[in-house]
Formats: structure tokens, C-alpha cells, sequence
């Protein structure tokens, strides 16, 4: 897996990115340091993912801020090189995602794009209704939204991915029936949901505008329940698609398949440990040009691994594997673990897996996982 990150928009509050008319100066030596960036860790890279001691999921995945800024031409490079590398290496990737602004998306793009070797598009679309979108800051239109799921269709791409946001203020529910319902219509095969999360210091939330969360739970339950009545399975918290079509990339990340990340602040996990480049563009560039990437690095100790396979797990409808728990690290840790579970399975907080004999699988039920965060919590080993 590979996830590379082009930060190319600016943040002008904590919920909401657009992108300035005028591109920031920075943008090509950051696209050629991705590059260099690559060419220096794809030898190791390569040779873990061959090692065969890792499930692989072949995938790259271009995002971060708004990677549809760059033209075709600039990010052109960076895929030939990736997608070269990995199929001189039996390991070509079988999903290739960009997410993309919806205004961004005009005919010949979406084509060059197509061409480049992208086969699956993620498209911020947000909200089909205009005063939210200006409300966010948003620098398209539930028009442009539309037409470019039309858009991409027409230039071949047959896996399209829709994010939308519920539980913002101001959103009834009838107008969030009504943006599911023109989403359903344009028929993707993936559909993104998230809660709008404020900090304290944004515009929303310096003007005590949090919606109630009984209004968002409200709002999540209807999705659940619309898009399950339309032919979407649920497979993660904020994740619903039809048949086959669960990103590839995305659920690696729930089974903890190594993956690089490249550009300014994107994560990488080795299987063992965690690293993340420097979001600074300047320090980034400066770091790569002297061969001595800036970097943080996270040694992950048996108690993070305990904690990330539970919390990654639970976030998704199928659960966590218990048995598969046992074999990682043992009968005292199985037993542990049940032992602190008891009281949530008692509670309906957790349910055994009803498609899994011998309880071997548990998992948050489907009209709790809007609590997930809650529930998981009380499932990690402390601090």
C-alpha cells in the first residue's frame, strides 16, 4: 500500500479546506521531492512487502488536502514512477484512487487521469445543498458535485467513491434525506459518511453551534438504515458501499498491512513501528534535498499493538477476532480481554458475531456504532 499526500489547499478553520485561486509556490519541488522520496525507501519497501510475512493489498492512494489542484501533467510523474515500480515488481496495483474537489473534475481531466492508470475516484462532494457548502468554505457547488460523478463515468472510471458530512449545525433531517437520496441517485459504488468534528477554536465552535448528538445519532441511524434499504453494505463506521466495492486501500489499514506514506505529513507503518514526515512544505522540501527526511517516529510497545489491533478492528462491522487475538499474544491475554469485555456484552455494547461459530469474532452492533469511540475506549488496555 502506498498513500501519498499532497497537501496542496489551505486551512482556513479546523472543518473546512479550500483551495486559494493562486497555487502555492511550493508545489513543484514538493511533487519532486515526493519522487525522490520514493526512490530512496523503495528498495526496503519492496523487499518487505515481498517478504511474504504480510497480507498485501497492492493499492496507491493519492489525497491529503486536495491532490485535483495539480494538473494532469504534474501528477502524471509520480504515478508512472509508482505504478511502474510496483508492476516491475508483480505487484501492480488493482486500485488506484484519487480524491478529487468536485469542481476540479471537467472532462479532460477525469480522461488524463483515466489514461494515467487511476481507476477509482473519491470525490469530496460533502453536501447537495449550497448554503451548507458556503457554509464550509466549500469551493464547489452541489451542481458541480453532480456533474462530476457524470463527469468521471463518461471518461471510464467504474468505481466511484462519494464523501458526505451529517451532524454540522443547521442540517435538518430532511435535508440530509434528501442529500442521501440525491447521492443514491447518481449511483457510486462507495459512499463515505462522517460527523462533522469542531474544535473549540473554529467559527462553529467559537459560536456554540454544536448540534445536539441526539440530532446526529438521529442522522447516522437514518443513513444506516437508507443505504442499507438501497443495496449499500455497511463495512466500517463511516463506510458503506455496494457489493465488491470496499476500498482496497482503506481496509488494509483495519488489518494493519504495512504501507508507505510520501509528501508533507503523510504516516507510514512498517508492521512493527510508525513514522510521519513533517507537515511544514519548507522543512519537508529542505529535509529530502539533503538526503535526511524530517520525521517523527512512534516504537510502537506490545500495549500500542494490543490497543491499535482492538480499536482498528471494532471500527469495523465484521469485528475483531478474538481468536486471532489468542494467537497473537497468548491464552493470558485472551482471557484478559474477555475477562473486560464481560461487562459491554452484558450491557448489548458488544455482541458475539452471529456469522462466526465458537465466538471466535466480536463486534459493536450495527445500531451502536455511532458510540463506537465510547465503547472502544472502555476495550484498550490503559495508559
Amino acid at each position: 500500500m502506498i498513500y501519498v499526500h499532497i497537501p496542496f489547499c489551505r486551512s482556513f478553520c479546523s472543518y473546512c479546506n479550500f483551495y486559494s485561486s493562486t497555487k502555492l509556490r511550493e508545489i513543484n519541488p514538493v511533487l519532486e521531492c515526493i519522487k525522490q522520496e520514493w526512490i530512496r525507501e523503495r528498495d526496503r519497501w519492496l523487499d518487505l512487502w515481498r517478504s511474504g510475512t504480510y497480507p498485501l493489498r497492492h493499492t496507491l492512494y493519492i489525497g491529503g488536502g486536495t491532490p485535483s489542484v495539480c494538473t494532469a501533467a504534474e501528477l502524471a510523474p509520480i504515478l508512472d514512477l509508482l505504478c511502474n515500480d510496483l508492476k516491475n515488481n508483480a505487484m501492480e496495483p488493482s486500485e488506484v484512487t484519487l480524491e478529487a474537489n468536485p469542481g476540479d473534475l471537467t472532462p479532460a481531466y477525469c480522461s488524463a487521469l483515466f489514461d494515467f492508470g487511476v481507476n477509482r475516484l473519491s470525490i469530496g462532494v460533502q453536501s447537495f445543498e449550497d448554503t451548507h457548502l458556503r457554509a464550509m468554505k466549500r469551493r464547489h457547488t452541489a451542481g458541480e458535485g453532480i456533474n462530476a460523478v457524470k463527469v468521471g463515468r463518461a471518461a471510464g472510471f467504474k468505481n466511484i467513491s462519494l464523501d458526505l458530512i451529517f451532524g454540522f449545525p443547521g442540517l435538518t433531517m430532511s435535508q440530509w434525506k434528501e442529500s442521501l437520496r440525491q447521492a443514491v441517485a447518481l449511483s457510486p459504488e462507495h459512499i463515505s459518511a462522517y460527523q462533522l468534528s469542531l474544535e473549540p477554536a473554529s467559527p462553529w465552535g467559537k459560536q456554540g453551534l454544536l448540534p445536539p448528538q441526539e440530532d446526529c445519532a438521529a442522522q447516522y441511524g437514518y443513513l444506516q438504515e437508507f443505504l442499507a434499504g438501497r443495496g449499500y453494505a455497511q463495512y466500517e463506521v463511516s463506510s458503506f458501499c455496494l457489493p465488491g466495492k470496499e476500498s482496497l486501500h482503506n481496509s488494509g489499514y483495519w488489518i494493519r498491512t504495512p504501507y508507505i506514506g510520501l509528501g508533507p505529513a503523510a504516516h507510514s507503518f512498517n508492521g512493527r513501528d510508525r513514522y510521519a514526515n513533517v507537515s511544514h512544505l519548507g522543512r519537508y522540501v529542505q529535509g529530502i534535498e539533503k538526503g535526511s527526511p524530517a520525521r517523527t517516529y512512534d516504537r510502537l510497545t506490545p500495549r500500542d499493538r494490543h490497543n491499535e489491533w482492538v480499536m482498528l478492528q471494532l471500527r469495523t462491522v465484521e469485528g475483531l477476532s478474538i481468536t486471532g487475538l489468542q494467537e497473537r499474544e497468548g491464552a493470558e491475554a485472551h482471557e484478559r480481554f474477555l475477562k473486560q469485555i464481560a461487562p459491554l456484552l452484558g450491557r448489548g455494547l458488544l455482541e458475539y458475531s452471529l456469522s462466526e461459530r465458537n465466538h471466535t469474532r466480536v463486534r459493536i452492533p450495527p445500531d451502536r456504532l455511532f458510540v463506537s469511540d465510547d465503547i472502544i475506549r472502555d476495550c484498550l488496555l490503559p495508559v
